[in-house]
């Protein structure tokens, strides 16, 4: 499993945060289904697969650069500052 919906309670509204967890959960699976439907497509043609690496790379590289102006957790915060390794 991953800490995904755990960060997403902690720092979304909490009028919100659980439409954001099935939010997220919903993009999960339609990304299965639309990485199946463009596979599917791609089988016979000659490496496809690698077609289907090179269009997901950038959108990886985008979310991987994107996670700098994430807000660091509040329980993260609090387990640093107890370590005395900085203030609340």
């Amino acid at each position: 499993m991953h800490a995904a919906p755990m960060y997403i309670a902690e720092i979304a509204p909490s009028e919100i945060h659980g439409q954001l967890i099935s939010l997220k959960e919903f993009f999960i699976i339609l990304g299965i289904v639309a990485g199946y439907g463009i596979g599917s497509l791609l089988v016979d043609v000659m490496a496809g697969w690698q077609y289907m690496y090179g269009a997901s790379t950038p959108l990886a590289v985008i979310m991987g650069i994107g996670m700098w102006w994430l807000p660091a957790s509040p329980r993260w915060l609090l387990l640093y500052a107890i370590q005395g390794k900085g203030n609340l």
